[in-house]
């Protein structure tokens, strides 16, 4: 076994946190499409690398910095679930209108 991973190896171990990660947020049903999307988004603002942190971690500081943790934690999961129903939605309506294409 080498000291150093593979690029292959890295990116296998990212693809698994962010199948874990939608995976807890289910939103492991997503179209392929919106899938890549959610994953660029974590790529870019580090959320992959933060997945092995635990988001509700206290930072040493005082009460008013942990709220806006918390807020904004909110905030993040609030992001998720809307990712979810505007996928269920873009699937009902591509249901809906291949439905009407056939009658």
């Amino acid at each position: 076994m080498g000291l150093f991973k593979s690029k292959e190896e890295k990116e296998q171990k990212r693809e698994q946190k962010v199948k874990r990660f939608l995976a807890q947020h289910d939103l492991d049903d997503l179209n392929p499409k919106s899938y890549q999307l959610v994953k660029n988004i974590m790529s870019q603002n580090g959320l992959i690398d933060l997945l092995a942190y635990s988001l509700g971690a206290r930072i040493h500081g005082s009460d008013a910095e942990n709220m806006i943790i918390n807020n904004l934690q909110t905030i993040v999961e609030q992001n998720w679930l809307l990712i979810k129903q505007n996928d269920t939605l873009q699937k009902q309506n591509a249901e809906i209108i291949n439905n009407l294409k056939n009658k």
